[in-house]
């Protein structure tokens, strides 16, 4: 029986920064972006991306939802400084239910 260790074989395992998926989120980046940007292969992204506890998942998911609030936040302060009608109708809509009744309906 032969006891030798076997050789491992293949790329050696690439850790993937937190820090930097966080900045990818923030941006919205393609897993191919990513793949480029890091230096390895789609598939070492995506698998990363579609486990719901690794790091770099979540925080992509963070630097994305820190992204959306920054320009909802900017949406609102230019709806509201800059006395913007059509954006405060849109937000208004968005966040208040609001919605435009036709003439001769009734409330």
């Amino acid at each position: 029986m032969d006891t030798k260790p076997k050789n491992k074989t293949g790329r050696p395992r690439i850790e993937l920064d937190p820090k930097q998926a966080k900045i990818f989120g923030y941006f919205r980046a393609t897993y191919d972006t990513m793949a480029e940007q890091i230096g390895c292969h789609v598939d070492t992204i995506r698998a990363a991306m579609q486990d719901e506890d690794s790091e770099f998942s979540k925080e992509y998911k963070k630097g994305f939802s820190g992204m959306k609030m920054k320009l909802s936040e900017a949406q609102v302060k230019t709806a509201i400084e800059d006395r913007n009608p059509t954006l405060l109708v849109w937000l208004g809509k968005q966040y208040l239910g609001q919605k435009d009744i036709p003439d001769g309906e009734s409330f």
